[in-house]
């Protein structure tokens, strides 16, 4: 009896052995898992758990304003709503991206697109969906809360553009930072989903007119509605305003004088360099970025034949044609290739190098001297200083000019254009100068290119006595940068040099025969110097009629001995530059002094 007691015992033992391994086993798999939660992951599920309850908003600061030289505000902010999406409070992604699609007109592609950008921001960033949210999208957002608590109005300032398209291109237009840029840390205060400057003004001041986000910290419950506020809340900064050159009076002129055509009309205060209009045409709307413009819509702009998004004024360089003359004009003084008193006789055409070169006058100016070659802008007068001076000079004193080389105007994307030598068409295409090259250089043709601005700068140091100044749009900036230096390089002229391309530039405007007589205003000294670049050969315009239609040009300044304003005008395929840019200068003069007076 005692040994089958005994027996039962260790039968007991054994059994009770045998469950103690899983249960032991279970255990060690409940210690390790809460280990898992509690220490490993416990970080992690102590933020999730935080953000049921706690939610971070963070209030957008609005950007500085942006006004003219006589305070007319350009750019400013106003209110409006944003749909955000919290993506750690998603519970059926598929039913969140329907909703948004079917209810909020969220465009799926671009949903998809911001998701897949926002992976390297952290899961508890919200991303925005949706700016300007309207009544009916409030109303949506408020009815459907229960259902989808992950998608949340906030309050956010919108960037807003006044005037429409009016002084686009300088201004530029705000955008969201993208991964290389923050990469590459260009923008140091911006993280991801920040809107920044990309473009004009708004891209170069761009930590000038940033403001500092504020914080508002609150209890919220499972339907993300807010219960409590959890510390005071810090407001946000509003970004510092700057005030430009820019007379909105004259850009309004000019842009008018625009309509319809393909060109850009640039003015500047010879004196420092201030500018008072820029205007390129086509033009773009920049309020549109200010809403975090779809990929779509951007290549549309892109894809536009006219190129809407491009600065004429600094980002085309063109042949600048007749207006090299004035340059030229200067080298042959300056190095005493000839003086007021010599001549050339142009019959309409003359040979160089085995090759007939033609003059705007078909019949010919007769015995020409420079003062009367620059006012009705003899070709073959020039064509003949051009053989005698040699490429070499003549890009040394167009250099000196600043053609060939940035303005440093304060605008992002800026061209050099072109000023050949031989130094230059050897480096870039390995060959030599050829003498008949430099026969079309002399009149603007050839491989010389520039832009506009750098003509007008060009043209405002003959106007200022050779002072090439810098081009520039800041005046002033609250927060710093009020007196700002802008370089000046002095360029050594002979006052009878001066005297003799002013009386010429006069004349070109006033005088019997000078081709800028559309740009005349009784009672103002206006000096100025026609263009016309021609595109394709004569032959091409005969066997194809309507194309190649010629470049036009008009550049001069007012008044003749106290130069106060400086124009340059140019129109794509616009056609004879006394005829197409002449009279648009004319409208600018008129509108400046008209105001003055």
């Amino acid at each position: 009896m005692e040994l089958q007691q005994e027996i039962n015992k260790q039968l007991v033992q054994q059994r009770l052995k045998y469950f103690s391994y899983p249960i032991l086993l279970i255990f060690l798999i409940l210690v390790a898992r809460l280990w898992q939660l509690q220490v490993i992951q416990g970080s992690e599920y102590a933020l999730k758990a935080e953000n049921n309850r706690v939610r971070t908003i963070e209030l957008m600061a609005p950007r500085g304003a942006i006004l003219d030289r006589n305070r007319i505000r350009l750019a400013e902010h106003r209110s409006s709503f944003t749909v955000l999406l919290y993506r750690e409070s998603i519970k059926d992604p598929e039913a969140t991206a329907r909703f948004l699609a079917e209810k909020l007109a969220v465009d799926p592609e671009d949903l998809e697109s911001k998701l897949i950008r926002s992976r390297k921001t952290g899961l508890y960033r919200p991303i925005v969906v949706k700016e300007e949210a309207g009544i009916e999208d409030i109303s949506i957002i408020e009815a459907y809360r229960r259902d989808h608590p992950e998608i949340q109005l906030v309050p956010e300032p919108r960037r807003v553009y006044n005037n429409g398209n009016l002084a686009a291109h300088l201004l530029g237009y705000i955008g969201e930072v993208t991964e290389e840029e923050l990469d590459a840390n260009v923008f140091p205060s911006a993280e991801a989903g920040s809107l920044v400057g990309q473009n004009g003004i708004e891209r170069i001041y761009n930590e000038l007119l940033v403001g500092q986000n504020g914080q508002r910290l609150v209890l919220v419950d499972s339907l993300g509605r807010e219960v409590g506020l959890l510390r005071p809340e810090q407001p946000p900064v509003v970004g510092g305003s700057i005030q430009l050159t820019l007379d909105m009076k004259l850009q309004l002129v000019a842009e008018k004088a625009l309509t319809g055509k393909v060109g850009a009309v640039v003015a500047m205060d010879p004196r420092n360099g201030e500018i008072l209009a820029m205007a390129s045409a086509p033009s773009f709307d920049p309020n549109a970025f200010s809403a975090r413009l779809s990929q779509k819509d951007w290549n549309a702009l892109l894809e536009d034949p006219d190129r809407p998004m491009q600065n004429r004024c600094i980002q085309n360089s063109y042949s600048p044609g007749s207006l090299f003359k004035i340059i030229m004009a200067v080298a042959g003084l300056e190095e005493g290739a000839l003086d007021n008193n010599t001549f050339v006789t142009c019959t309409g055409s003359a040979d160089y190098y085995g090759r007939t070169f033609g003059c705007g006058n078909k019949k010919g100016h007769g015995r020409i001297r420079l003062e009367q070659a620059i006012a009705q802008s003899c070709n073959i007068f020039f064509y003949e200083l051009g053989k005698n001076l040699g490429i070499s000079k003549i890009a040394r004193h167009a250099a000196d000019f600043g053609l060939g080389e940035t303005t440093g105007v304060d605008l992002p994307g800026e061209r050099s254009g072109i000023v050949p030598s031989p130094e230059w068409k050897e480096k870039t295409r390995g060959e030599p100068w050829y003498l008949g090259e430099t026969i079309p250089v002399s009149i603007g043709q050839g491989a010389v290119s520039t832009t506009p601005l750098q003509i007008l700068r060009a043209v405002s140091a003959l106007a200022n006595g050779g002072d090439v100044v810098t081009p520039h749009l800041l005046l002033t900036a609250e927060h710093g940068l009020n007196k700002p230096e802008w370089p000046l390089r002095h360029v050594p002229i002979d006052d009878n040099t001066l005297r003799t391309i002013r009386e010429g530039m006069w004349k070109g405007v006033n005088g019997a025969g000078g081709t800028g007589y559309n740009a005349a205003i009784r009672g103002i000294e206006i000096c100025g110097k026609t263009g016309t670049v021609q595109i394709v050969s004569k032959e091409t315009k005969k066997r194809v009629p309507g194309t190649g239609d010629d470049h036009a040009w008009f550049a001069g300044f007012s008044t003749k001995e106290n130069p106060e304003i400086a124009v340059v005008v140019f129109i794509e395929n616009g056609g004879k530059g006394g005829v197409a840019a002449a009279p648009l200068a004319r409208k600018i003069f008129a509108a400046y002094y008209d105001r003055e007076n």
